[in-house]
């Protein structure tokens, strides 16, 4: 098992740029549906490593709600199992 693990949520809502006014159009109107898709895995991925013995060291968010772009970088780490925390 790899010691540091770095997994990224919400890729796709990077395409936004492909389409810069259609992104805004509907930024503007709240629609966010990446960036909860995003939290759900980020959530179920935090669970998941858990129980395989990993634990969030940091998790990094990179914004631009004007485009309604959402990305998310974590990373996880071994828990060493000589210590008890």
């Amino acid at each position: 098992m790899d010691r540091t693990v770095v997994r990224t949520y919400g890729r796709g809502s990077v395409l936004g740029f492909l389409s810069p006014l259609l992104a805004y159009f509907m930024a503007a109107r709240g629609m966010n549906g990446w960036e909860q898709s995003a939290e759900r895995n980020m959530e179920r991925d935090a669970l998941a490593m858990a129980q395989r013995g990993y634990r969030v060291v940091s998790a990094d968010q990179y914004r631009m709600p004007l485009f309604g772009i959402a990305y998310f970088k974590v990373r996880y780490e071994l828990r060493d199992p000589a210590s008890s925390t």
